[in-house]
């Protein structure tokens, strides 16, 4: 085989999928989480900026230094393997009456955790549990407000990875340390 041909083949095989992967939207990711987890509620930053903030517990199912370099205000910290008991010691007594919002990057490990404690929220005489659509990725691409861990006002957002980064429209936001105050 030839170098040109080696070089087509190579970039038909490895180089066309990887592009087309790169293509995929959040609004097709998220269509495919909902068909995975339906039998959880999936909330627009519209909707969820609409309810009383009385109403809502706000997790955000990111590691920990995804979080530090912004969260949306107001939102909690959670493990995304969490399990019911350790969910259930530390925020079981806020749950009553109130809708329980997870989020993370794209909304898959928040719909994961929802899906995984919506009983649980329910029984405690909570709303439920619902995921937020397209997670900080999308609440950020909309130029919603974030903070960052000292609660300062920031544009940046943790990609979680050069893949999933990818679905960040402002390459500029993309950061894997907080801003400096």
């Amino acid at each position: 085989m030839t170098s040109s041909r080696f070089l087509a083949a190579f970039f038909l095989v490895a180089i066309v999928p990887t592009i087309a992967l790169a293509q995929q939207s959040l609004e097709r990711i998220h269509a495919g989480i909902v068909d995975e987890y339906n039998n959880i509620e999936h909330v627009g930053a519209g909707e969820l900026l609409a309810m009383s903030p009385s109403d809502v517990l706000l997790f955000d199912v990111r590691e920990q230094d995804e979080f530090t370099v912004s969260h949306i205000q107001g939102s909690i910290q959670v493990d995304p393997d969490i399990d019911e008991d350790a969910f259930a010691e530390r925020y079981g007594s806020n749950l009553e009456g109130k809708t329980a919002i997870f989020y993370c990057s794209v909304g898959r490990r928040s719909s994961q955790l929802a899906s995984k404690l919506d009983e649980f929220i329910q029984e405690k005489n909570g709303v439920g549990a619902a995921n937020l659509i397209g997670g900080i990725f999308q609440w950020r691409n909309e130029s919603r407000p974030l903070v960052s861990i000292n609660r300062v006002p920031t544009n940046q957002v943790h990609p979680y990875n050069w893949y999933w980064g990818r679905l960040i429209e402002d390459k500029g936001a993309i950061s894997y340390q907080p801003q400096s105050d």
